[in-house]
């Protein structure tokens, strides 16, 4: 009379997929395929989490899967590496013990042998292997924090994949700037101090064909965390802790300008950039010349199935303007770059306007920080309480936000690059929507009257009044 074979599931996972093709875990399904083989069981299900550790507490998706394959029948046994394959933690053995005594259902493993949690013995031992497990993962983890705090200190790679930007030579094992890659970043950074949009830089990365260092396209998180890395600056953080010494990693912009694109970034009052982002170059920059209100976009179906854009007043009632986008934007861009031709102008959107102040702050941003230095080694060699160095550091650490934020609000004023004064209008051309409503927001109002009952609805010219900003 021949017997049924048992429906065997076989759970196979790896914490760390350094390879990215999933071997470890096909090594694990090998292996377990084996030990089903030997025993006569019938391979039913296979769950796989691959790059998950159990340890770190993430959602494992195959490893659910697997306890809801168990609670329905549908496996009478569970096939796995080893028993820390399935759990470093005891609340999840727990579980797992449960349903297994509820179902009747066997654990064998490749390394430790058959997990029989039938019996007090069986069930007595799998918490032994767990409660090692968890210590084994515990101690693991104290030693890989204490490593990366000390490499930290020392201005050292703490590991992982090599930050976009750099590379490392094989022969010395010292950080190298990859040219192409640090154009890219000094340039996003640029267009940030510009008044540029994390989606916008988006856009751009990923029109051009530019991958990120795992050759993905990028997303504003992949973007921001680009903007924020303090290495770009030659500067090692831990938990965002910026540390003494600087970075092995050589600085592709200044620690000033990587200071300045964190306060902007980081600015809970910087909106955020959606689909609903302006679109129109003149949105919200036109006046009414009746009412002085900002007016809108608007769009009327056209010829050919296309929409024409006009911008309006959004105050009710007669009298208030209305105007063609095309004849408008183009008049203002031609006005803007005439005015941008004038070398004093120019020079006045290419950085700050009184030097001397952003440089007062840089220096007194420095001390401030050599202030905050010098009261942690005094808290560390006991000269000081944690409560004094707390209060020191909220004292000095306020007037530091400030001092950044001004530095902020002063490089925003460089709207225009220096480059730019060679090829205005290729500049222009090339600049994407943000940028330029910038540098208009910063020369000029332009204002449209309404058209009068009698007068054609052909563009006029003279019904835009430019009100130029102070110099």
């Amino acid at each position: 009379m021949s017997t049924t074979p048992l429906r065997a599931a076989i759970y196979a996972r790896i914490s760390k997929d350094r390879e990215g093709a999933g071997l470890g875990v096909q090594r694990q399904e090998q292996d377990c395929r084996e030990v089903a083989q030997r025993m006569g069981w019938q391979v039913a299900r296979v769950f796989v989490d691959n790059d998950i550790s159990a340890f770190s507490g993430k959602a494992r998706p195959a490893y659910k899967q697997l306890l809801e394959a168990m609670a329905a029948g549908s496996v009478q046994t569970v096939i796995c590496w080893h028993t820390d394959r399935l759990h470093r933690s005891p609340r999840e053995l727990e579980d797992y013990i449960e349903i297994s005594e509820s179902r009747g259902i066997t654990t064998q493993t490749v390394k430790a042998g058959d997990l029989d949690l039938s019996t007090p013995s069986g069930r007595a031992n799998a918490r032994s292997l767990g409660v090692w497990a968890r210590y084994e993962s515990e101690h693991k983890s104290e030693r890989i924090i204490r490593k990366k705090v000390e490499l930290a200190q020392a201005g050292k790679f703490s590991g992982g994949p090599v930050p976009y930007g750099w590379r490392i030579e094989k022969k010395s094992e010292t950080p190298a700037i990859v040219q192409e890659d640090a154009a890219e970043i000094r340039k996003a950074i640029a267009a940030i101090i510009a008044g540029a949009s994390i989606g916008s830089i988006v856009k751009d990365l990923n029109g051009r064909g530019v991958p990120t260092r795992r050759g993905q396209t990028w997303t504003s998180t992949s973007v921001r965390n680009l903007l924020l890395r303090p290495t770009n600056a030659g500067l090692t953080a831990y938990k965002g802790e910026i540390m003494k010494e600087k970075s092995t990693f050589p600085a592709i912009i200044t620690e000033d300008e990587w200071r300045t694109v964190k306060a902007i970034v980081t600015n809970p009052a910087r909106r955020s950039q959606t689909d609903s982002r302006v679109r129109h170059l003149l949105a919200g920059l036109l006046r009414c010349g009746t009412c002085g209100a900002a007016m809108k976009t608007s769009s009327r179906a056209g010829g050919a199935g296309e929409s024409k854009f006009y911008y309006k007043c959004p105050t009710t009632g007669t009298g208030h303007a209305f105007q063609t986008a095309e004849p408008v934007e183009h008049l203002i861009t031609e006005t803007v770059l005439a005015r941008l031709s004038d070398a004093s102008v120019l020079a006045r959107l290419n950085g700050p306007d009184d030097q001397r102040v952003q440089q007062s702050l840089q220096s007194e941003a420095s001390v401030l920080r050599g202030r905050m230095d010098e009261a942690a080694e005094s808290f560390a060699d006991g000269l000081i309480t944690r409560k004094q160095l707390e209060a020191i550091n909220a004292r000095v650490g306020g007037r530091l936000d400030v001092i950044e934020q001004e530095l902020a609000s002063a490089a925003r004023s460089s709207v225009v690059p220096v480059s730019a004064g060679r090829n205005l209008r290729g500049w222009w051309d090339d600049a994407d929507i943000e940028r330029r409503r910038a540098v208009i927001n910063a020369l000029l109002v332009p204002v449209v009257q309404p058209i009068r009952k009698s007068a054609p609805r052909l563009f006029d010219p003279s019904r835009v009044r430019i009100e130029w900003k102070a110099a």
